[in-house]
């Protein structure tokens, strides 16, 4: 009887230590999360961060010199004897305004950028908690098991699986026993509590990811809002200009005074372009029969050649054949980055650093104006740049009356010192009054290039830069495209 007794303990205890090996192997399967994943998925975040905070305090301080400047306007704008330090004080506000527009643009990009990235960060986290709950849970129901299956075999303490030892043998397996359940417990608890201080950190982590986002949504809004009061500061500015006002006063008188000859010349160039355009066409037109007759030619070349090594057939069929070309179709740096600027098209703006459009497409004082004119203080000498890779077709470097004045001097159709680029697909660019233009007919230039530096010839009453965009000989809003 005893024997019996002693082997139903022993099938008990081997009973415990099978469930609590279960236990430990179920508990070992778990998915475990590393501060080093953590780090990397949120290293975009931080990165943003900092360049967001960097975007407000230049906001900030552009903001105070703004108000600076407002009150030196405000305190001169009424005294006849400060009208140059007014128009002075103006000129500064319209180049810190855009400033502040450019750094808002900028900021505004990185807190999209940052709302997605935290977007995706809460996704991830919701599943990570979701899985370390679930881990937890399992662990906690893994241990109930456990401890039913301690009272299934019929002790409710490790004391007294130890006095129920029938001997000296039995209790040393006992022991045994209740030193490894006593680890494994003290590992699986360890274990449940860390699992949830992993919780709880991540947990916390999800809801300051969930304020952060729900705090740059809001900014967001305030600097989309603030981008569009900046924008609409800037033309007030350039409203209250005199300089612009005269200017204007002065561009519709001397238009008057020479309408018909204006007219006369826009005709004519017209004309000449239609007829470059047509030119071109035909050229583009025999460029590929003359193209598709070498590719024939080719093709008949290689098949003779196959024949006739087909012919020999000696053995020494492998042959190779190098080409030398290279194409150098790589686009220089267009230089608009370093103020911001975001090419909308495979266009990007002609003059560097300015970015004010003084008149725009459309009809004036009875003409149409075909493309934009770009001007901003200081432009003179400013570089033009090739908006996009293309061959230059035409140039016109004639004209010597690089100055503003009241009429046309008749010189590149009132373009003055001009060059067209045709950029393929049926798209020209066209950059008119440059001082010189250093490119010549038939040059290959990339996006980016420099064509020339503004000037104020041909028909020009001030330094700045006439660009077009021409589609199939059609002039198009160059505004859609840069």
């Amino acid at each position: 009887m005893k024997t019996g007794i002693f082997t139903m303990k022993r099938v008990l205890a081997f009973t415990i230590a099978v469930v609590a090996s279960m236990t430990m192997l179920a508990g070992g399967t778990q998915p475990v999360m590393t501060a080093q994943n953590a780090s990397a998925e949120s290293q975009a975040i931080k990165n943003n961060k900092k360049k967001i905070s960097s975007a407000k305090d230049k906001i900030s301080e552009l903001e105070q010199k703004q108000a600076d400047l407002d009150k030196q306007i405000n305190s001169t704008k009424d005294d006849i004897s400060k009208e140059e330090e007014n128009q002075k004080a103006i000129q500064e506000q319209i180049e810190t305004v855009q400033e502040t527009i450019l750094t808002l643009e900028d900021s505004i990009t990185d807190l999209e950028t940052e709302i997605a990235d935290l977007e995706e960060a809460i996704a991830k986290s919701e599943i990570k908690i979701k899985n370390k709950r679930t881990e937890i849970e399992n662990g906690v129901v893994d241990f109930k098991q456990r401890l039913r299956a301690m009272y299934v075999a019929g002790n409710s303490s490790y004391t007294d699986i130890l006095i129920g030892s029938t001997d000296f043998y039995d209790m040393l397996m006992k022991i045994e026993l209740v030193k490894r359940v006593a680890d494994h417990d003290n590992t699986m608890i360890d274990g449940l509590v860390e699992l949830k201080g992993e919780y709880e950190s991540q947990e916390a982590e999800l809801e300051a990811n969930k304020a952060d986002l729900e705090t740059n949504k809001t900014t967001l809004e305030e600097q989309k809002a603030y981008h569009t009061e900046q924008k609409k500061k800037l033309d007030d500015l350039y409203a209250k200009s005199q300089a612009v006002i005269d200017q204007l006063e002065e561009d519709k008188a001397a238009y008057e005074a020479n309408k018909e000859q204006i007219n006369k010349e826009q005709e004519d160039f017209e004309t000449q372009l239609q007829k470059l355009y047509k030119e071109q066409e035909q050229i583009k037109k025999k460029e590929e029969e003359e193209r598709k007759k070498k590719e024939e030619e080719e093709r008949k070349r290689r098949e003779e050649e196959e024949r006739r090594q087909q012919q020999n057939n000696n053995g020494n069929s492998s042959s190779s054949n190098a080409n030398g070309n290279t194409s150098n179709s790589g686009q220089s740096s267009t230089n608009n980055g370093d103020y911001n600027y975001t090419d909308k098209s495979q266009f990007t703006w002609p003059v560097p650093g300015y970015y004010h459009i003084s008149y725009g497409v459309g009809w004036r004082w009875g003409a149409y104006h075909k493309g934009i004119d770009i001007w901003s203080p200081g432009i003179r000498g400013a570089k033009i740049c090739a908006a996009a890779e293309g061959t230059v077709i035409l140039v016109s470097n004639t004209c010597t009356h690089d100055y503003g004045k009241n009429g046309s001097c008749g010189c590149g159709g009132g373009y003055g010192n001009y060059c067209i680029i045709d950029h393929g697909n049926g798209y020209w660019t066209l950059y008119g009054h440059s001082q010189y233009m250093s490119v010549t007919q038939g040059q290959h230039v990339n996006k980016g290039d420099v064509l020339g530096i503004v000037g104020s010839t041909g028909y020009s009453t001030g330094d700045h830069l006439h660009f077009e965009v021409r589609l199939n000989g059609v002039a198009q809003n160059p505004s859609n495209y840069v």
